[in-house]
This record gives C-alpha cells, sequence and structure tokens, in this order.
C-alpha cells in the first residue's frame, strides 16, 4: 500500500514538473533550424573551444559554410578590471572584472541577429598575496567564459523561426 502511495505521488510530480516546462540544467533543445550550424570566429581561443564544446553537447553538429546553414559568429570578447573600491589611503581594496562578448547569427533570408552576453565579478586586492589573487583572477575568468558560453547557448534555444 505504501509503494503504491509513494509511485503515485512521483508520478504526479513528474507530471506537474513536466507540465509546467521545467528542464534539467543544460539540457537546451535548440529549434530544428538550427541543428547544423557553422560557427565563425577565432578558434585558438579558449572561449571559442567552450562554445563549440557546448554546442556539440546540445546536439548541434558544426558544419563548414556551405550558403545555406545558419552562422553563428562571435565576435568581440572583451575583458577588464576597475577598481570598485578604495582604502582610506587611496590604494585599491576591490576591483570589478567584466567580461563580454557579442554574438551573430545569420540565418538564410532572415535579417541578422545581434546578442551581447557580459559578466561582472568583484574580487579583493590581496598585494601581500600576489600569488594566490592572480590566480583568484584566473579562475574567475574562466567561470566567467563557461558561464557566457552556456548563456549563448540557453538564447539560442529561447529562438523560435
Amino acid at each position: 500500500m505504501l509503494s503504491r502511495i509513494k509511485a503515485i505521488v512521483l508520478l504526479s510530480l513528474t507530471l506537474i514538473l513536466a507540465g509546467c516546462g521545467f528542464q534539467l540544467r543544460g539540457g537546451e533543445n535548440l529549434p530544428p533550424e538550427l541543428q547544423r550550424l557553422v560557427l565563425n570566429g577565432d578558434d585558438k581561443t579558449q572561449f571559442y573551444r567552450l562554445v563549440s564544446a557546448r554546442l556539440l553537447r546540445a546536439d548541434v553538429v558544426l558544419v563548414e559554410n556551405d550558403g545555406d546553414t545558419p552562422v553563428l559568429t562571435i565576435t568581440g570578447v572583451a575583458q577588464g578590471n576597475t577598481t570598485a573600491s578604495v582604502k582610506p589611503s587611496g590604494d585599491a581594496l576591490e576591483y570589478a572584472m567584466r567580461f563580454g562578448t557579442r554574438f551573430t547569427l545569420d540565418m538564410p533570408d532572415e535579417p541578422r541577429q545581434v546578442f551581447n552576453v557580459a559578466f561582472n565579478r568583484s574580487f579583493l586586492d590581496k598585494s601581500a598575496q600576489a600569488l594566490a589573487s592572480s590566480r583568484e583572477q584566473q579562475q574567475l575568468r574562466e567561470q566567467m567564459e563557461h558561464e557566457a558560453a552556456e548563456q549563448i547557448v540557453r538564447q539560442l534555444s529561447r529562438l523560435s523561426f
């Protein structure tokens, strides 16, 4: 009797989650028009490789440009630091790290669509621990690149044609 109730509750929860459109993270379904895609950008960068791997994980087939295939172009990857707060002595205490990129989607017989992705993260200046501080900055940069690659695929999955 108890196992039957558990099964009914589990089935009910599954139906409720499926009915409201819930999807597991990373399970983006791209529109059928984007199942074959040309990816343009600087293929020597880590960010390009992250986007490429994320698209492949979303079951996108990356092909050469034949004129009939949608083209995703990654341009304008920029990153930088600005001072967010200062100590009473005038030295920097906290920095804001910014990562941003622009990407475009060119569909055959459709106007070009332009998208922006930007992230900000803050970190403390630890001048006494320079090696640890530079490692923290590197980890933040890598994290923002991963998040930007995920965001690109997420934005593509929301498109409808």
